[in-house]
């Protein structure tokens, strides 16, 4: 099959890690193009077709539309896969100056409802909620991701929590800071990400007097290695439409814990979940320090499930969608 992925690039955050495993892993057995910016080139296998595409055009100007339009006849698609409303209506708007109606499948990666995605013949969410702010026929594939090989890394003699995100308000790493800074066991807390929450969660390290327990170490390519050797991963979001470093833990972390939102509203049982304050992480955080051996065997079960969350397992199901729209 020919396939063809469209991403409106802003960094390379869940959408864009989505958009490009789903890619990479159909590249396998199909012709897959990726429309998007150059930016994307170090993340996709040599086998997915690169076709660099500016979406931050006017996505109303007719002669923009007709040249995308030629794009999409001289690739001829079997089916347009859009991760993003803008990109979504592109297509869709594009398609007018088209006599081959190319079938479009849309992805909503987020809880923000949009009336556009009417515009796809068929919108997919990630979740249930997600659903619901979709039209009638929409249905629910959640998102997959590889497990990566861990390779070990010596283990902190301390007590080692762990968080990855995005550094943004809405991801609560200050609500972490805040809360390991009333505990009254030794510990090592490192922050793995990066945005522009950045230079207030170092003011806020500081202030907490915590630059020796406390660091942000920023991007990394093997977080798989450095969740499989600290003791705790924490989410601490105040909202998320999915949660992918989920799944990260899931693959990789001896123990998970988080707030109640995304993914793990469904797959954490109540043990493992916190309310988003600070005193609510801090004596969950005191809990779990004075019987670890029991928190990680609660997570162990939930470990059990990590095949429901290949990304084989979402590919295909996403060919299963292609295949009942272009029959």
């Amino acid at each position: 099959m020919k396939i063809l992925h469209t991403l409106h690039w802003v960094q390379f955050a869940g959408t864009e890690k989505v958009c490009v495993d789903i890619c990479n892993e159909m590249s396998k057995d199909n012709e897959v193009f990726l429309l998007t910016q150059k930016k994307i080139k170090p993340y996709i296998n040599d086998s997915v077709n690169l076709v660099e595409f500016d979406f931050e055009q006017n996505r109303y100007n007719p002669l923009f539309l007709y040249k995308t339009a030629q794009i999409l006849k001289q690739i001829s698609p079997d089916v347009i896969h859009c991760h993003n409303t803008k990109e979504l209506e592109i297509m869709y708007n594009a398609r007018l100056f088209m006599s081959k109606k190319i079938p479009i499948i849309a992805t909503k990666h987020t809880l923000k409802a949009k009336k556009r995605y009417e515009k796809a013949d068929l919108c997919v969410a990630i979740l249930e909620d997600t659903k619901e702010i979709l039209k009638e026929n929409s249905i629910i594939i959640k998102n997959g991701m590889y497990e990566k090989k861990t390779n070990p890394m010596l283990k902190l003699d301390t007590f080692h929590i762990v968080s990855a995100a995005r550094l943004d308000p809405v991801k609560g790493m200050q609500t972490i800071i805040k809360a390991v800074s009333l505990l009254d066991f030794d510990f090592k807390f490192s922050i793995f990400g990066q945005g522009e929450q950045r230079a207030e969660l170092e003011k806020q390290i500081s202030d907490l007097g915590l630059e020796n327990k406390v660091s942000i170490v920023g991007f990394v390519d093997n977080l798989q290695d450095y969740l499989a050797s600290c003791d705790i991963q924490i989410i601490a979001s105040v909202f998320e439409p999915y949660g992918l470093t989920a799944i990260d833990g899931i693959y990789y972390s001896p123990l998970l814990i988080s707030t109640k939102t995304g993914i793990c509203a469904q797959i954490l049982p109540d043990e493992l979940i916190f309310k988003n304050t600070a005193e609510s992480l801090a004596d969950k955080l005191t809990e779990i320090y004075n019987n670890y051996n029991h928190f990680v065997d609660v997570f162990a079960k939930v470990k059990t499930r990590k095949d429901e969350y290949s990304i084989e397992k979402m590919v295909q199901k996403y060919m299963d969608a292609y295949r009942g729209l272009i029959k």
